[in-house]
């Protein structure tokens, strides 16, 4: 830690700074859940175009037959499938851009600017047309190359149905297999993210965020040299504190949860200084009724009162963090120490652990001092106002009040607290909802390939079928024949995406909170949800065999 670091301003621009710090590694997670998302998709495409020759097999034959060379049914399948591509290239180039500003509004504060924009540009315009023509070219080459296999006479014959249709269905199977597996990733991510936003918000803080509004005040220097800008704060807490509505008023230098925060040395008196000891601790300068506005508990000693004035012997309290590393089986009050700066304190209580910069974050050893004890207040201070009903409701007379004393002072980054900390949680709030998003789409891509190749597999089964009903097959039986294989496929999909998420879940380790890369419940739930949704999903088409009629079926081309 370098000794007093503090953000420029308190509140947004602090918060701006670490959102553009944050979002560097989770935006390549990101990406690679997108590219989860394409292959899938295109997956489902390579599944669909498999099947699609065996429907245009006599067109195929007739055209080598009349002396079209497998290169030109190559270059005709391949064109079909990059065309496809880029029709979808388009619709979400379009729908890209209707939503671009979605990721943006969930990072962006009510009380301050966008952090990110959404503009585009010709790189997307080329991103986007260089991933449709891959995506048309790699997905597409499977199904031309079996297109080129086409043979001439039995495709000709109005009876040929067997063709080289086990290769066909085993290449079916095997991609949706492969899709459940991406499935089974995304599920397993979006369950991660979404359980670590809900740890967030059920976090223990350390103080009541309900009921507090929060708003910055920077004097200019020209006009509020030190020690003149701190005297004018005083005035300000003073002029606020009897308000309507208001039931306590205090500030700080760094608000709590807002990505801001100050260090200082500490060295207690009477101990030595020990090498390899990081003898730092988090500073936060704050007023005299800082503990009971933000209900944060004292443990023992006492709190700020009128004996603690600007010329009175500096007075700090510490957080039962900093007593436990620094006077571990001792009590502290009492006891004095000195910062980097060789400012002695002693201190007068220990207060409760309470979050600081970061909710992710355990409470950090802290020493919180009196901002009247101060030389200079260099970066402004922010004011937390408990209040009796809703925060807003007092905005209005406490402007009033602050340009009672000043008439050019603005409220800076008028906001609540409960705001301030879904700020702070704002990229994982994104990671939630985009993961869901992504979770609910594979879901929907799954099960249409799962139906796909289950419907495919009937339609070429129907002499099959008809011959086991007609020798006395049920209908139940054939139910039970399609739901296996529908089970098998889920099966071995769900169990091939298991081992893959669990190494792909550790690069997740240092953005979930509360919860392992690795856990139990999410994982079980994933697979029990996909499993269903496959089951349901080759009901469809199992159900659809059943119901075939034995002489229909023999009769079938």
């Amino acid at each position: 830690f370098p000794t007093r670091r503090s953000s420029d301003l308190p509140g947004n621009r602090g918060w701006l700074s670490y959102v553009d710090r944050q979002l560097q590694q989770p935006s390549l997670i990101l990406l690679a859940l997108t590219s989860l998302v394409l292959l899938l998709a295109c997956a489902n495409i390579a599944n669909l175009l498999l099947a699609r020759p065996a429907s245009r097999r006599r067109e195929m034959s007739v055209r080598l037959a009349l002396g079209a060379g497998k290169a030109r049914i190559l270059r005709q399948v391949l064109t079909e499938s990059i065309l496809l591509s880029l029709l979808g290239g388009t619709a979400g180039l379009v729908l890209g851009y209707l939503g671009r500003n979605a990721i943006p509004r969930l990072l962006s504060a009510s009380w301050g600017a966008t952090p990110i924009s959404g503009r585009f540009g010709w790189p997307i315009f080329a991103f986007t047309l260089t991933i449709s023509v891959l995506s048309g070219l790699l997905f597409g080459v499977g199904p031309a190359w079996r297109a080129t296999r086409t043979i001439v006479n039995a495709g000709l014959k109005d009876d040929a149905v067997t063709t080289t249709h086990r290769s066909k269905g085993f290449a079916g199977k095997t991609l949706v297999i492969f899709q459940v597996s991406l499935c089974m990733s995304l599920l397993v991510g979006a369950g991660l993210f979404v359980r670590t936003l809900v740890n967030l918000n059920a976090a223990d803080t350390g103080f009541q965020e309900k009921g507090l509004l929060l708003f910055a005040i920077a004097p200019p220097r020209q006009r509020y040299p030190a020690p003149k800008n701190i005297e004018m704060l005083r005035q300000i807490e003073e002029t606020i504190a009897p308000l309507p509505g208001v039931e306590s008023v205090t500030l700080s230098e760094s608000p709590l949860l807002a990505q801001t925060a100050s260090n200082d040395g500490f060295f207690p008196d009477g101990q030595p200084r020990r090498p390899g000891h990081e003898q730092v601790a988090m500073l936060n300068s704050v007023g005299q009724t800082f503990f009971g506005t933000m209900r944060i508990p004292l443990l023992y000693g006492r709190s700020y009162d009128f004996r603690d004035t600007s010329t009175s012997p500096k007075v700090a309290i510490i957080n039962r963090a900093l007593a436990r590393k620094e006077f571990a089986g001792m009590n502290p009050v009492g006891k004095t120490f000195k910062t980097e700066e060789e400012d002695r304190y002693e201190i007068i209580g220990v207060s409760g652990d309470a979050k600081y910069a970061d909710l992710r974050d355990d409470p950090p050893p802290t020493f919180y001092v009196l901002y009247r004890q101060q030389k200079d207040v260099r970066h402004g201070m922010t004011f937390e106002v408990r209040t009796n009903g809703d925060p807003g409701s007092v905005v209005g007379a406490i402007r009033s009040a602050v340009q009672s004393v000043d008439k050019d002072l603005p409220l800076i980054d008028v906001r609540t607290q409960t705001e301030q900390i879904n700020a702070n949680i704002a990229p994982e709030r994104i990671f939630a909802v985009v993961t869901a998003g992504f979770g609910v789409l594979a879901l929907i891509l799954a099960s249409i390939g799962v139906y796909g190749i289950m419907a495919f597999t009937v339609g070429r089964r129907v002499n099959e079928i008809g011959i086991r009903m007609a020798l006395g097959a049920p209908a139940s039986q054939v139910l039970q024949m399609i739901l296996r294989e529908t089970a098998w496929l889920a099966a071995i999909g769900v169990g091939a995406g298991l081992g893959t998420t669990l190494l792909l879940t550790q690069f997740l380790r240092s953005m979930l909170f509360g919860l392992k890369p690795t856990d139990p419940s999410t994982f079980a739930s994933a697979a029990l949800l996909l499993f269903a949704i496959a089951m349901l999903a080759g009901w469809g088409p199992a159900r659809r065999a059943s119901l075939i009629q034995p002489m229909q079926a023999l009769r079938h081309e």
